[in-house]
């Protein structure tokens, strides 16, 4: 892991955005900020977390239903133990360890559960994106876009590409996948990669199939609308936390009202959350703060106030599901380097030989 040039791109990225959080900040005034902040907002602040973790279960539950039926209870857990690794491990390697703990909670394969995964991934983001929108339409603020672009020091064109693009690009992959999988993984194999060894062909052809497997629910109008709806409800409920732990600083008070104060909220949580996936450490570290922050200052708020509450917020969001997921791990006799190493060690490889021997994919 530490070899990885994504995993020093990773670290190299929050390290720059953490300098770039502290610049030209009062440390002082954040003391004191953290110091007169009312904390006992954050308890119903990671209750809101945790009624968003059961909608993703719930989200999660529909898009595997064309591989069975699985108790949302059951899926808690499995999401529980996923967030916590990826807020812990580097290089989003907790995406992996999900999928090899639901393979082994609940038989599903490794490139099925992964590809469940990345169809929820493009899902936040496209309601994220929707979230973002709707908070710079409710803010009422058409120079907001410039502000942000001011604070951050980047074209608010070239941040919205940066942050945008990527999950409208991977959404599109996904449904052509989805729809014509079957078809183009066929003419690749057969025909492009038709020079490797025949074990080697039939190998990736099978991963592939077991992948696009889990596309299943994006065939469907029905399935892509509920998809949708479910990971907008998600958002909503996380921005609520926001929205809450906001009440911890006093940030109410420096807005003409709540609908401002939670127009600004859905655009820093959009904004925030679209920005962790750029490559960084373990649970976004960097990335998400400066966002935060950026969204805050560019809507009046003083810089020191913002870095407070984007710190606070961001050990609320991880800090909770971190700990609930080690405790189901510690539960099960499992520790999170056990569980990092055996799906590391699996990866897919035994499950696309087993395909093929028992030609179960042809």
């Amino acid at each position: 892991m530490l070899k990885s040039s994504r995993f020093w791109l990773g670290a190299g990225l929050s390290l720059i955005f953490i300098v770039l959080f502290f610049y030209r900040v009062d440390l002082k005034e954040v003391g004191r900020a953290l110091a007169q902040a009312n904390y006992l907002w954050i308890i119903p602040g990671v209750a809101l977390y945790f009624l968003a973790l059961g909608l993703r279960a719930l989200r999660w539950r529909v898009v595997l239903k064309p591989l069975g039926s699985f108790p949302i209870l059951r899926l808690w857990r499995v999401l529980a133990v996923g967030y916590m690794a990826n807020n812990l491990l580097p290089v989003r390697l907790g995406e992996l360890v999900r999928a090899y703990y639901l393979k082994q909670r609940e038989n599903v394969g490794m490139a099925a559960g992964l590809a469940t995964i990345v169809v929820e991934r493009a899902f936040d983001g496209l309601a994220l994106i929707v979230v973002g929108i709707a908070g710079l339409y409710l803010a009422f603020s058409p120079e907001l876009l410039q502000r942000i672009s001011e604070t951050s020091g980047v074209s608010w064109i070239a941040l919205a590409s940066l942050i945008a693009l990527p999950f409208v690009a991977a959404f599109s992959v996904l449904l052509t996948l989805a729809f014509w999988g079957d078809r183009l993984i066929g003419l690749a194999v057969r025909r492009r990669l038709i020079f490797l060894p025949k074990t080697l062909r039939l190998r990736l052809e099978s991963l592939a199939l077991l992948f696009v497997q889990g596309l299943a629910t994006l065939r469907t109008a029905r399935g892509l609308l509920l998809v949708l709806i479910l990971s907008l409800l998600v958002w909503l409920a996380e921005a609520a936390m926001y929205f809450t732990i906001a009440f911890s600083f006093g940030l109410d008070t420096l807005f003409t009202s709540w609908w401002s104060l939670g127009a600004g909220i859905l655009v820093a949580t959009a904004l925030s959350n679209l920005a962790t996936s750029l490559p960084s450490t373990g649970g976004g570290v960097g990335p998400f703060e400066f966002f935060v922050k950026v969204a805050l200052v560019s809507l009046g708020v003083a810089a020191p106030l913002a870095a407070a509450y984007a710190v606070v917020l961001h050990v609320a969001l991880l800090a909770p599901v971190t700990l609930l997921g080690l405790v189901y791990l510690w539960s099960g006799n499992l520790s999170l380097a056990q569980v990092t190493r055996r799906s590391q060690a699996a990866g897919m490889g035994q499950e696309v030989k087993g395909a093929v021997a028992g030609g179960d994919l042809k």
